[in-house]
């Protein structure tokens, strides 16, 4: 198993108490001061839930994931729980006898989880029943993908496993060169057009066929430089997404790029670093880089629409994109609205202290916040 660096991992782990370790003569951009603007809306809690014991010492990005009017959560004991979007009223909650490292995946009836074992659990989305376990090499860090009956899982020793989804026994498996060292946590592999696509400690973004596990085609978005291994680590922890048949994909210590679907060949790219999963939205892309600041980026060109710097050093999540605007959390708590047109900033709220480092999840102007504490907060503009 590939060993996991504490140095490239804390990045990752935006405010879990780690920051003290750093200096700022060390690399690490010490966080900017929130700054004051008129909110354009008023956000409010729609509702909060404690949705378990967050992912602790363990550093696992648990986020929530969302499928028709529920939203579906796990903790690192093993909870795994199910609340309507609504009114947060839980709709059903299991407890497995495992803990549970991986964000759930929603598809096909399932909730799928993984564990540091390597165990993939099926639950029934309805009522949280165990449909099923597989086995996978080793331990599960991102959410399994789900596709025309094959669930697919990336382990954290850089294999690659599709799962029969009536069952889970395994279909095939495929084992690529990883480096030494990497950054604590895999990509997610994305399903789509009878294609699985999924990015590797190598820097390497790679398509094999869904059915059978056989490589399409393998592309570089980054090159490993410098003289140290940490300097040389371009990891793809990011999931790729594809819009319009063009597939978007970036790496740590690398670049954003847009490729051909089919075939790999590369459209444009952005020297970007970034270790936080893409959103697509129009005509743009977004990215939060690992410095702290928000991209808008042209999908056509990759040319700069926006770029917001006022939240460097402050470890934006992901971002999710609502109606009201573009969403991100950051170390202390604090969720941020964005316009989509120029990155300005249109209303902030602290639902709480902890920080938050997994992505959220919107529907409509609603958005969904997993904190490391495993408080789940749906958030949103006043309801009339």
């Amino acid at each position: 198993m590939r060993a996991a660096l504490a140095l490239a991992v804390l990045p990752l782990l935006g405010g879990c108490g780690m920051f003290g370790w750093f200096k700022a003569d060390e690399g690490v951009t010490p966080p900017a001061e929130l700054v004051e603007f008129t909110p354009a809306e008023r956000i409010v809690e729609h509702w909060s839930r404690n949705a378990g014991s967050g992912p602790g010492k363990q550093f696992y990005r648990l986020g929530p994931a969302l499928a028709g009017d529920a939203v579906y959560v796990v903790d690192r004991r093993g909870r795994v729980s199910a609340y309507r979007t609504a009114d947060g009223k839980r709709l059903w909650r299991t407890k497995l006898d495992r803990a549970v490292s991986s964000t759930p995946a929603v598809g096909a009836g399932l909730v799928i989880v993984g564990t540091p074992q390597g165990e993939v659990i099926a639950l029934d989305a309805a009522g949280g029943v165990e449909r099923w376990v597989g086995q996978t090499p080793s331990e599960v860090l991102a959410p399994p993908a789900l596709d025309a009956g094959v669930v697919v899982v990336q382990t954290a020793d850089g294999r690659l496993t599709g799962l029969d989804a009536d069952d889970g026994r395994r279909l095939w498996s495929q084992e690529r060169s990883e480096p030494p060292l990497s950054l604590r946590g895999t990509g997610a592999p994305l399903a789509v057009g009878g294609l699985v696509l999924s990015g590797f400690a190598s820097g390497k973004l790679a398509a094999f066929q869904l059915r059978d596990g056989r490589l399409v085609w393998e592309i570089p978005v980054a090159q490993p430089s410098g003289r140290s291994e940490v300097e040389r680590l371009v990891d793809v922890d990011v999931m790729p997404i594809v819009v319009d048949r063009t597939l978007y994909a970036a790496a740590y210590q690398g670049r954003v790029a847009a490729l051909n679907l089919e075939n790999g060949r590369l459209l444009w790219s952005r020297e970007i670093s970034t270790y936080n999963d893409l959103v697509a939205d129009g005509g743009n892309l977004y990215v939060s880089d690992d410095q702290g600041v928000v991209w808008a980026l042209d999908l056509r060109t990759g040319s700069t629409v926006w770029k917001q710097d006022k939240l460097l050093g402050r470890r934006p999540s992901a971002p999710a994109s609502t109606a009201l605007g573009i969403v991100v959390g950051d170390f202390e708590g604090y969720v941020h609205w964005l316009a989509r047109d120029d990155g300005r900033f249109l209303a902030r709220h602290r639902p709480g202290s902890a920080p938050i480092v997994a992505k959220p999840v919107a529907d409509g102007d609603t958005v969904f916040i997993s904190a490391q504490n495993g408080r789940l907060t749906a958030l949103g503009p006043r309801r009339p």
